[in-house]
């Protein structure tokens, strides 16, 4: 054999997907561009080799044709690899999102899979108020996805029975040349005819009509942490759309309604307190009443109209860190609006001492 593939990902030839699956993602991290930065260009020719070698072995049918020949058809008849052959970009997107970004592409191969495979991927909002997003919740929430027909096994075909297609020999995709001489510029796109299977129906399947999909209702609980933002998206893996037998992940966005008294700031915990002239002056003790719990707020004397009263740690706990924000109180000085004849007197009998000082303290 002219490569031996088995050898470059370090497997036995009897390896199971699984194994195979593994000793790959070990190795991709391992040869991830950024983590070899005095010897970048060594891991790229690197993190290649293991790429086809993974293209091969994790393919049935090119597995059997390298165990059988040597060798193996990337499309067209072509022996060697490039980029555009691979066809697991999806299996490993938390390692290809770096690796690609350390070649310098990371727009080109990150769009090629977008545009070469189905949206698996859902999303979905939910709802809180703010006491849950401060004391976390749990949620249920109710949505559709494409799951593999159970009758056909995914497969779209009548007792499961497919053959290779013959548009794109297997592969899923097609290629496309355009313009002439130097000019010519290659695109690949999904089988129009297998729809990126690589294989079709002898017959259809009856209930699935060939798709090999089915819609689901499906009810979930979704934890919300402590601390959720508004905006904060969640990630609840296996749960998107199927497609190929890969299932994406569902992603729920968290929406936090507004409240009447408190509003966030980063972690910070904001609102407003009213308190009378005489406890500004000469301080106090309030207690507020934080989404059910209950806190002691001592008010300094002398206090000012809009001086923060700062109380660590009683705001939003964040969802990275677990450290929490602050309570964070403005102060309002309460004015009447109408005096009984005591306090006439009595704020007049202030004002005269104010005078007489030249200032109220």
């Amino acid at each position: 054999m002219s490569k031996d593939y088995y050898a470059t990902l370090g497997i036995e030839k009897n390896a199971s997907e699984e194994e195979i699956r593994k000793a790959f993602r070990t190795l991709a991290k391992k040869w991830h561009p950024d983590t070899n930065p005095e010897n970048k260009k060594v891991a790229e020719e690197k993190f290649k080799e293991i790429s086809e070698a993974y293209e091969v072995l994790s393919d049935p049918q090119k597995r059997k044709q390298y165990d059988q020949t040597g060798t193996v058809n990337f499309g067209e008849g072509r022996s060697d690899f490039s980029w555009q052959d691979f066809s697991h970009f999806g299996d490993f997107g938390d390692i290809f999102e770096q690796v690609f970004r350390g070649f310098g592409g990371g727009d080109f191969f990150s769009g090629f899979n977008r545009q070469n495979d189905p949206q698996l991927d859902l999303l979905t909002e939910i709802a809180i108020t703010m006491s849950e997003a401060y004391h976390g919740t749990v949620k249920s929430i109710k949505y559709r996805r494409s799951v593999s027909c159970e009758e056909c096994k995914g497969t779209g075909a009548k007792d499961g029975k497919v053959s290779t297609c013959p548009i794109c020999n297997g592969s899923g995709q097609q290629r496309v040349v355009q313009g002439q001489g130097f000019f010519r510029m290659v695109s690949v796109t999904t089988c129009r005819s297998c729809n990126g299977k690589g294989t079709i129906a002898k017959e259809q399947c009856k209930v699935c009509h060939g798709t090999g999909l089915k819609s689901l209702v499906e009810s979930i609980d979704v934890s919300i942490p402590k601390g959720a933002y508004d905006g904060l998206r969640l990630r609840v893996k296996g749960k998107g759309q199927t497609h190929n037998n890969r299932t994406g992940d569902l992603y729920v966005s968290v929406q936090v309604r507004n409240h009447p008294n408190f509003r966030r700031s980063e972690d910070n915990l904001v609102t407003d307190m009213e308190i009378s002239f005489p406890d500004a002056a000469l301080g106090t003790e309030k207690d507020i009443d934080i989404f059910g719990k209950n806190t002691r707020v001592k008010i300094p004397a002398g206090t000012q109209p809009m001086d923060l009263v700062r109380i660590k740690g009683e705001g939003f706990q964040n969802v990275n860190t677990g450290r929490s924000g602050d309570l964070v109180i403005r102060v309002r000085i309460e004015v009447p609006k109408k005096l009984t004849s005591t306090q006439k007197t009595l704020l007049e009998q202030l004002r005269n001492e104010g005078s007489k000082k030249k200032g109220w303290l």
